[in-house]
């Protein structure tokens, strides 16, 4: 029997450890989807980011989208929690989506730093060109839940 203990140490450094990120779905009042434009990147982006270690990620939510926006956001309810799989070096990650609102995009006052250019405000029929397809997929699933009152678990932004 004694073979088949295995020390915590050894058990905890076997489970799947990943990257977190946390952001934001907010629109304007006329549906329009806020975005951020990142300097690193040739796509559009929700506002919000990385989950730091020991850090909740509505707690990240708000951090990062005080950061991007210039604003405090009420991060809400939770809608999407979406598995990401990209294998590689990045390896893979939970991302999590909270309704962020609706706000004026006269309140957002995002200034422009290295990370970012700024906010872009999206129709949501022009999410598919001005962002990956398994993020266009995210907020769709985010506007959906935010209607339905779901919260809707993804693979690649696909619902499972």
């Amino acid at each position: 029997m004694a073979e088949d203990f295995v020390a915590p140490e050894v058990y905890y450094s076997q489970l799947a450890r990943v990257r977190q990120g946390a952001g934001a779905l907010i629109t304007t009042p006329d549906g329009r989807v806020v975005m951020y434009d990142v300097t690193y990147r040739d796509y559009l982006e929700l506002p919000g980011g990385a989950v730091n270690e020991d850090e909740p990620p509505p707690v990240a939510c708000r951090r990062e989208c005080r950061e991007e926006l210039g604003v405090d956001v009420q991060v809400g309810r939770l809608l999407v929690v979406d598995h990401q799989v990209d294998g590689g070096e990045r390896g893979n990650s939970v991302m999590f989506v909270y309704d962020g609102g609706t706000v004026e995009g006269s309140a957002l006052q995002a200034v422009p730093t290295d990370e970012g250019r700024g906010v872009v405000f999206v129709d949501t029929r022009d999410l598919p060109v001005a962002t990956i397809p398994r993020l266009a997929a995210r907020i769709g699933n985010a506007l959906s839940a935010r209607e339905t009152g779901d919260v809707v678990e993804t693979v690649n932004g696909h619902r499972r």
